[in-house]
Parts: structure tokens; sequence; C-alpha cells
């Protein structure tokens, strides 16, 4: 799903499956590493978390290719925020009233 914000902006809504693991047998890392991502990663999209556990984002964009981009540091910075905790990511995100896939 698409809307105009303005004539040059569109806001994409994006579903988010998000699965983080722990690299070594820690699961208090696991916890906190998908704490963090949802808290400095997220958050900044208006995330919402869906009853089927995937996250609903917002995200602002001008251009297809500026969405990919948008996508693949949003999905880059999701692994590095789990990378941090001793674990990594998972994701799969598709942009909802489209085949729009990451």
């Amino acid at each position: 799903m698409v809307s105009n914000v303005s004539g040059d902006t569109r806001i994409g809504v994006i579903v988010l499956r998000l699965r983080i693991e722990h690299t070594y047998s820690r699961m208090r890392s696991q916890r906190r590493a998908f704490r963090n991502v949802e808290r400095h990663v997220l958050s900044r999209y208006q995330a919402t978390l869906l009853p089927s556990g995937e996250h609903q984002l917002h995200i602002s964009y001008r251009s297809e290719h500026d969405l990919n981009e948008l996508m693949d540091d949003l999905l880059f910075e999701i692994a590095g925020e789990a990378q941090m905790s001793g674990c990594y990511s998972e994701t799969e995100a598709r942009m909802e009233g489209s085949d729009r896939q990451w």
C-alpha cells in the first residue's frame, strides 16, 4: 500500500518478518538484540507489532530506487544491531498492496 504525502514523497507500508537468533547459546542476548532493534531501528518508522508477530513500518520515499536503498540500509542496520549482541538476524520484508519484496 502506497499513499502520497506530498507531490514527490510517498509512504510505503512495509510488513517485516524479523527473526533474531543467538550465535552462541545465550538466550538473554537474543531478547536484548530484539528489543534493541525495535527501540533503535524500527521505532523510526512508526513500527507496530502485528498479531502475526510481524512488524508494520511506514517508510517515506521519493522513488523506487530510493525505496530500495532505504530498505537495504534498514536490513543492514538490523543485522548490525543484532550482531552487536552476538546474534544474527533473518528478515523478510514486503510492501503491502504490491509484489515487492526484500
